[in-house]
């Protein structure tokens, strides 16, 4: 499986999805998403992502939440309708090869934001078969 995800469009998308915004209002930090060997990492203020590059998090500062996983299980969350508990990341940490690092007062405080992110990746990432 390949996952690719334009780091442009997922920027575009977050930015104009009113849920994400809400959600993630007072976030000042940055949101790792690492897909096997692959990563992005969003820099967000007040919500808004600024930008996104490939610096890896150490997730051992305030504010940085990472959200890993192989790239199998990202090709799985991803699908339009996911199969059970990979709708959303902590079921898929519970059952599967995901995991949520990184400052636990940010993961849980702001986890209506990454679950909308995982919505929104859904339409931005393209998963292929190889």
């Amino acid at each position: 499986m390949n996952v690719t995800i334009s780091p442009e469009k997922l920027q575009a998308a977050l930015n104009k999805d009113s849920e994400f915004r809400f959600h993630a209002r007072y976030w000042d930090g940055a949101l790792q998403l690492q897909f096997g060997e692959k990563l992005q990492v969003l820099r967000l203020r007040a919500g808004e992502v600024l930008g996104i590059d490939t610096t890896p998090l150490a997730g051992k500062k305030p504010a940085e939440v990472i959200i890993s996983a192989p790239v199998d299980d990202w090709a799985q969350l991803l699908q339009p309708y996911p199969r059970p508990f990979y709708q959303d990341f902590y079921p898929a940490s519970m059952h599967y090869g995901f995991e949520l690092k990184g400052d636990p007062d940010y993961v849980w405080a702001y986890y209506a934001a990454l679950r909308r992110a995982g919505q929104v990746l859904r339409n931005v990432a393209s998963v292929e078969e190889v």
